[in-house]
């Protein structure tokens, strides 16, 4: 294809800061002029777009500095798998481009910092490009980031994985598995439970919305937690803490159970007990990491052909609003794995 003149394309967009939890109403498209490429550069047709639990972060009026911040009126970005369909500098027309662009119908692509870093172009011949989507992609380098740079299980060591059947917390209970130890996971509902423990083997799958959630957590590892690889916060985060080893590992990946609140980064009560355990705690986010890790990443990830990470379907651009909103539990049906948007 050859671009001869600009378009008109639907992206979406922040139309208000979210009170709570995010509604499809917070979210609006506009239809946006998409230039001709100039020299250099290239026309995207986006195939898959993610949604993901940090994009909340992002709407928070403060508190959360390392990325920019999406204000009323902002368009929104997502990791995404797009095809190449016009080019005016290095890509093939057909082959793909994986990492962040806008959640619009069509985008422009211009060089990037380096070949070896996203966005990345795979040929238009890739088998299973969607791998990129989840376990090759940025929820896959979280997860190895969390297990590989920070957590370091060990064999014979208690792992517990909050929010264990998503997509950052599958993917950290198959590393620790591999490196040896036992596992315990937490989920929110029953078919996501059965899953862990069928699917992925977990020693015991717990109700991140019970209750008693620390006496639960007691009885599945009498012996106390040696890492906790953390996502959700709230009750589940101060239950780890409660029940952690002396000389005990926390690694902090999110805390989407707070990211509706008015006070989002909320510490738990009980956070002095770590140190008071000789413990670590390492909080960490993913940017900046890159080009350290990220092809470190990549050799492990390519030789690990068993790893199970399933993608969480919803399809159509105009359902990108319904698909965020249904991680912080709308109501509708949750898979388990990656939550992506097929466009096409």
């Amino acid at each position: 294809m050859t671009p001869g003149r600009d378009e008109v394309v639907r992206a979406w967009h922040l139309a208000r800061t979210p009170r709570g939890h995010p509604a499809p109403g917070d979210f609006a498209w506009r239809c946006v002029p998409l230039e001709a490429p100039a020299p250099g550069e290239a026309w995207l047709e986006p195939h898959w777009l993610s949604v993901d639990p940090y994009m909340r972060t992002r709407m928070q009026p403060s508190g959360y500095d390392y990325l920019t911040r999406w204000r009323p009126g902002d368009a929104l970005s997502a990791w995404g798998l797009a095809r190449v369909v016009a080019s005016r500098g290095p890509w093939r027309e057909g082959d793909w481009v994986v990492g962040h662009m806008p959640v619009a119908e069509r985008c422009r692509l211009g060089p990037g910092a380096s070949p070896n870093l996203p966005p990345l172009t795979l040929p238009a011949d890739t088998p299973a490009p969607e791998r990129w989507l989840h376990a090759r992609g940025m929820t896959g380098f979280t997860a190895w980031l969390a297990m590989r740079r920070y957590g370091l299980p060990r064999a014979g060591e208690t792992v517990l994985v909050s929010a264990g059947a998503g997509a950052v917390g599958s993917l950290a209970i198959q590393w620790a598995h591999r490196a040896g130890a036992r596992v315990i996971a937490t989920a929110g509902d029953a078919v996501r439970r059965d899953w862990l423990v069928e699917r992925l083997g977990v020693a015991a799958a717990l109700d991140h919305h019970d209750s008693d959630i620390a006496s639960r957590l007691a009885e599945a590892a009498p012996q106390g937690i040696d890492l906790n690889v953390e996502n959700v916060g709230g009750d589940v985060f101060e239950a780890a803490i409660d029940a952690l080893a002396p000389e005990g590992r926390v690694v902090l990946c999110g805390l989407v159970g707070q990211y509706h609140s008015p006070d989002p980064r909320r510490a738990p009560r009980n956070l002095s007990r770590v140190a008071a355990l000789g413990g670590h705690l390492q909080p960490f986010v993913v940017p900046g990491h890159e080009t350290a890790y990220w092809a470190r990443f990549q050799e492990d990830m390519a030789t690990w052909t068993e790893v199970v990470a399933p993608l969480d379907v919803v399809d159509g651009f105009a359902d990108w609003p319904l698909a965020f909103c249904g991680l912080f539990g709308d109501g509708g049906i949750r898979g388990v794995g990656k939550r992506v948007v097929r466009l096409r």
